[in-house]
């Protein structure tokens, strides 16, 4: 029988040159386990942001939350302004920048040509077929990259055609909110059938001249009458599913409408009799920062 083949053996390293390799790994590993990621830092400064959505150059002013402690996350409020106005003129109006020493960062986006495309409404938005709530999404994004913020804690806030948009967003993207306020506002976009609604608070005026109670009002600047407001509830609480009687009860001079099993949130219409559209009227301010504490911050 032919002789068998000896095993080639292995190639000999020298004893030291094994041990240096083994302490600069060891050294190596050690570094990598000690060092620790720095914190990111957030500026709590005011200042305009601006971010591209579909190749236009959009912007908001965004209010950080103040007194964070580190590592602390802050509740994020988007607030909508109303037809012809500004990011600068609803911060004022709204009145809601004490929601910042609460936890709260709150973003004013801008319209293009100060309108908003919430369906069958409104201006240059709706007639160039601007995508707001694909906007919408980019603020939120983007403020949680400028702001340290909770994703399971965000909200908007609209007022008149900011509150049509609101609507919209709660129908195209359910599920995504924790809460939403919509004042003296309408929906003036489909609504699917079986939505999760996020908390909602909805503030209208009995007597207000541009969104009807139970009918609706054409108005000519607007060129549509915007649907009314118990159309408006009734196809949102049937969408998402909640008791066909709401309970009524009076608080702080207006009539409270509450919508339970709901999809997700509760339903509430503050409905204020003898007053209009006005924000400051309606009492909006203390009605929106008491929901805004119960449903988001404070959760």
């Amino acid at each position: 029988m032919p002789d068998r083949l000896a095993a080639p053996r292995p190639p000999r390293i020298a004893l030291p040159a094994v041990l240096a390799g083994l302490a600069l790994l060891a050294t190596a590993c050690g570094t990598s386990s000690a060092a620790e990621p720095e914190a990111r830092t957030y500026s709590a400064e005011v200042r305009d942001v601006t971010v591209e959505v579909d190749g236009l150059e959009r912007s908001y002013l965004l209010q950080p939350a103040t007194g964070l402690e580190r590592g602390e996350t802050s509740a994020l409020v988007v607030v909508l302004h109303q037809e012809g106005g500004t990011p600068e003129g609803v911060a004022a109006e709204t009145g809601l920048a004490g929601l910042r020493e609460q936890g709260a960062t709150l973003a004013y986006p801008a319209g293009v040509d100060s309108s908003w495309d919430a369906g069958a409404c409104c201006g240059t938005p709706k007639a160039n077929g601007v995508d707001d709530v694909a906007f919408l999404e980019a603020v939120f994004a983007d403020a949680a990259e400028q702001a340290p913020i909770d994703p399971d804690r965000t909200a908007l806030v609209g007022y008149s055609s900011g509150g049509m948009l609101t609507y919209r967003y709660v129908c195209d993207r359910p599920g995504t909110l924790a809460a939403a306020v919509v004042v003296s506002g309408s929906l003036e976009s489909p609504c699917g059938k079986q939505i999760t609604t996020p908390d909602v608070l909805t503030v209208h005026g009995k007597s207000d001249g541009t969104i009807g109670f139970d009918q609706p009002k054409f108005i000519k600047a607007l060129g549509l009458a915007p649907r009314p407001v118990v159309s408006t509830l009734g196809i949102l609480t049937r969408s998402a599913g909640c008791s066909a009687t709401p309970t009524t009860t009076q608080s702080a001079g207006a009539e409270v409408r509450r919508w339970k099993g709901c999809r997700g949130g509760e339903v509430q219409a503050h409905l204020v009799p003898d007053v209009g559209h006005g924000w400051a009227t309606l009492d909006a301010s203390r009605r929106t920062s008491e929901f805004l504490l119960t449903h988001l911050i404070d959760r």
